[in-house]
């Protein structure tokens, strides 16, 4: 369990939107510094992100699990699923 996630208090990243986005924005603008996320949304269990480059517009979707397992993104710790599903989505894009 990381420790930035406590059971009884409820704290996690997944609940910190502004931290979560920071870390999809920094595994984003290392891979392609084009790309814009042009929308983000919570839903339970994910959130969903809209990647923008040059009029086109590419959905990906985040679990709770990928994002808790990536708590220390700014030591360089990100989950590699969650990073190959951003990568994924820049290609199409």
């Amino acid at each position: 369990m990381s420790p930035q996630f406590d059971r009884f208090e409820g704290v996690s990243i997944f609940d910190d939107k502004g931290e979560v986005k920071h870390l999809v924005d920094k595994v984003v603008h290392e891979k392609d510094s084009e790309v814009a996320i042009d929308r983000m949304r919570k839903m339970d269990f994910s959130y969903i992100f809209t990647l923008y480059k040059k009029g086109r517009k590419k959905e990906v979707e985040l679990t709770r699990t990928e994002i808790e397992a990536s708590w220390d993104w700014k030591n360089g710790n990100i989950d590699e699923t969650l990073q190959r599903k951003i990568e994924n989505t820049i290609a199409e894009l």
